[in-house]
């Protein structure tokens, strides 16, 4: 398999109008100049600027604005959307997160308002009943009550945070693929066959690198990736420097490897993120290949979740009064 290839899709007429709409949207999407402009934008003017880029209300909260661009985003996907099950994705995937985080300050004891993102489906107040275990509140996902009750339990038999974001994340793209996988549609399979293999790898990585037990990542290992079970089991019986040999015969080749490699020898997760990341946004981006179809609309939302990343990343870097070479070194944007 080709993983560069772009897949023939045969287009959804029904979608003809969603396709326009979200394209033209896209076209208007910060480039390489206007992502240069913030980067050599003082520290002191950054706010203003990202207003002037067309963030309304960035000249007085920037993480407001950009909270603000990514709920119209996801309401704008659903308003066009003739498959709910699908866009419906976006605000679960926030409900995880913040239910990670609300988890994290009741285990470790800080203000959850100052991370909450409020725009998915579930409230600050149920999520912190739920972590608190007052009770189950309806207004809680099951699977994201589940997921936090099977965090905290796990947390406090082995006292190592990063389970928490690992089941969080096992939890979410357990349903994700589910989903997806049953969408019928290529291309949003094969994405999530990706973001899966993203996950487990990252995930079995960390744990092997933390010296958890290698049961907690068979516990919440998610299958359908291209990386099967298979893969990881003959990983248990090789030491960390092997496993880079393996993934070169892997449908991701020497990039994937190289990307481990670096991660075993200087202990550098950042090469195996990027990686990762511009795959996915890579392959995101061959739905222009697609005449019409919720792909379209998919692909737009993510990417549109990376761009607002990455102008999140660099507003606070600038903030942080972190130089100009930093920055480029550790945004990781297409258009940068």
């Amino acid at each position: 398999m080709n993983i560069n290839a772009p897949l023939i899709i045969s287009g959804d007429k029904e979608y003809a109008y969603a396709t326009g709409l979200v394209r033209g949207k896209w076209a208007k999407r910060l480039g390489r100049s206007e992502f240069q402009r913030l980067i050599e934008t003082a520290p002191d003017e950054i706010n203003k600027t990202l207003s002037e880029l067309g963030f309304t209300g960035a000249d007085k909260d920037p993480e407001r604005a950009l909270r603000d661009e990514w709920e119209q985003t996801i309401s704008l996907v659903e308003s066009v959307s003739r498959n709910p099950e699908i866009t419906d994705l976006f605000r679960l995937f926030i409900d995880f997160t913040n239910a990670a985080m609300v988890l994290k300050s009741e285990l470790f004891n800080f203000d959850p308002k100052l991370f909450y993102i409020d725009v998915g489906k579930t409230d600050l107040e149920s999520l912190q009943k739920v972590a608190s275990g007052e009770g189950h509140h309806k207004s809680v996902p099951p699977r994201v009550r589940e997921a936090m009750l099977t965090a905290k339990a796990l947390y406090k038999s082995i006292q190592i945070p990063l389970v928490i974001d690992v089941a969080a994340d096992s939890y979410f793209l357990t349903v994700m693929a589910n989903v997806l996988q049953n969408s019928k549609r290529i291309f949003l399979r094969e994405f999530a066959s990706r973001w899966l293999d993203s996950n487990n790898l990252t995930s079995y990585l960390r744990i092997r690198k933390s010296g958890i037990s290698l049961e907690h990542f068979k516990r919440f290992f998610v299958d359908g990736g291209h990386l099967t079970r298979k893969y990881f089991r003959e990983f248990e019986n090789l030491e960390l420097d092997s496993i880079p040999s393996r993934l070169v015969y892997s449908v991701y080749g020497k990039p994937l490897a190289d990307a481990v490699t670096r991660l075993v020898r200087k202990d550098d997760f950042e090469p195996l993120s990027t990686y990762f990341k511009g795959m996915l946004e890579s392959f995101l981006r061959q739905n222009i290949y697609i005449s019409f179809g919720v792909e379209v609309v998919f692909a737009y939302a993510m990417l549109k979740k990376s761009e607002l990343e990455a102008v999140g990343a660099i507003v606070r870097m600038k903030k942080a009064l972190i130089d100009k070479e930093t920055i480029h070194q550790r945004v990781r944007h297409d258009d940068l």
